[in-house]
């Protein structure tokens, strides 16, 4: 098993060493056969891939190097400065928010819920067993007691009241009868008494009245349901401007060098947006951005400026800024934002490279940027030259040849299709 384990492991060596020269020379071998082929030498080349695209620009060996960097590189810095920043404000935000509602809704919800609970529960059984037992002792206790009292003492009374009375009158009207008779008169008559009938009272049909309401009517309108009609969702989110398949930074992958103060940042879209795009520029490190507004959207696919002179925003010298592009479909879920990114550094430029950009010709100038290292300058004064000459099939070469370098892909085949 060790013998094929060394066996793997020298096989995987020999690949792996390979295709990184593979990827090292590919530009070389791509340009040393063109004379006058602009060169871009990266100032550092072994520096973090600090660019970024909004969607698949088809690069392969973009594919090859950034998974080896950007995987490590920017999982370490923007997952750490994305987590402390945005799970300081999400937490703090969300927290609030979803304890507030959260702490309301359970609150009730469960107070309600155990209040009736244990109130119906120790209610009834409170209730029936005080109830029971107060009410057996109590009834029991205070029904003897009133019952003999209140029998006795109101049997006597009637009793001694009822017998005086009645039997007083019993013996007035049998001594009455008795001297009458001696008389020859008699107390009573022979005619049956008389007994008036009763009236009765003729009961009257009382007549309730009711007081029904009416009834509802059988065709009551039904509430609005509040659901958007069919061609209001059409002009939503499905009905809005199709998204562009690429936007893309023009900058080199590491952190692109400018001799200015107050460079001019070049992109690419390859289709139209008609919303706004949303432009950001930080320092980095810093939480609060530089610059941060919005820019019109493009009616065609091309490469489009933005001069920094005309926000009145100036560089640093020897600070890294990265700049940020963004289509953002929805303000409220910034997670699918349509977005790319680069970094520039104003690098002021060495008493060697200010003498050769003295002496170059116009024609020579972009690569005299470039061979230095130096990205924005190089692009923006290729892009000024190809404005002025659009026919020119030798610079537009050229600037296939240094966004090839860079591997920007399929940002490639603008230029390539107006050879």
């Amino acid at each position: 098993m060790n013998d094929v384990s060394k066996i793997y492991r020298t096989i995987f060596i020999t690949f792996t060493t390979g295709l990184c020269l593979l990827v090292a020379l590919m530009p070389a071998f791509a340009f040393s056969q063109t004379e006058g082929t602009p060169i871009y030498n990266p100032p550092q080349k072994d520096a973090e891939t600090r660019r970024r695209e909004g969607g698949d620009i088809g690069s392969a060996t973009a594919n090859v190097s950034r998974g080896m960097t950007r995987g490590m590189t920017r999982g370490m810095t923007r997952g750490m400065t994305r987590g402390m920043t945005r799970g300081m404000t999400r937490g703090m935000t969300r927290g609030m928010t979803r304890g507030m509602t959260r702490g309301m809704t359970r609150g009730m919800t469960r107070g309600m819920t155990r209040g009736m609970t244990r109130g119906m529960t120790r209610g009834m059984t409170r209730g029936m067993t005080r109830g029971m037992t107060r009410g057996m002792t109590r009834g029991m206790t205070r029904g003897m007691t009133r019952g003999m009292t209140r029998g006795m003492t109101r049997g006597m009374n009637r009793g001694v009241t009822r017998g005086i009375t009645r039997g007083s009158a019993d013996a007035i009207e049998q001594k009455l009868a008795n001297y009458l008779s001696k008389q020859g008169i008699s107390l009573y008559t022979d005619e049956t008494p008389v007994q008036e009938s009763e009236g009765k009272v003729e009961e009257g049909q009382i007549q309730e009245d009711t007081g029904e309401a009416s009834e509802d009517s059988a065709n009551e309108e039904l509430a609005q349901s509040g659901e958007e009609s069919a061609d209001e969702q059409e002009t939503g989110a499905h009905g809005g401007p199709a998204m562009p398949s690429i936007m893309a930074p023009i900058a080199s992958l590491q952190t692109g060098y400018t001799t200015k103060s107050q460079p001019v940042l070049e992109w690419y879209i390859s289709g139209p947006w008609a919303d706004q795009i949303e432009f950001t520029l930080n320092e980095y490190g810093k939480t609060e951005p530089v610059l941060e507004t919005q820019i019109k959207g493009p009616e065609k696919e091309g490469m489009y400026q933005i001069n920094l002179a005309d926000y009145n925003v100036t560089l640093k010298p020897g600070v890294e800024y990265e700049w940020f592009l963004a289509i953002v479909p929805d303000p409220q879920e910034r997670s699918g934002d349509f977005l790319g990114s680069a970094a520039v550094m104003y690098v002021e430029p060495s008493a060697n490279l200010s003498e050769q950009i003295a002496k170059a010709s116009p024609a020579e100038l972009y690569s005299v940027y470039a061979k230095e290292g130096y990205w924005y300058d190089a692009i923006e004064n290729l892009s000024r030259r190809i404005d002025e000459k659009p026919e020119d099939k030798t610079l537009r070469s050229h600037r296939v040849a240094l966004l090839e370098q860079v591997k920007l892909g399929k940002v490639v085949d603008y230029d390539r299709k107006q050879l």
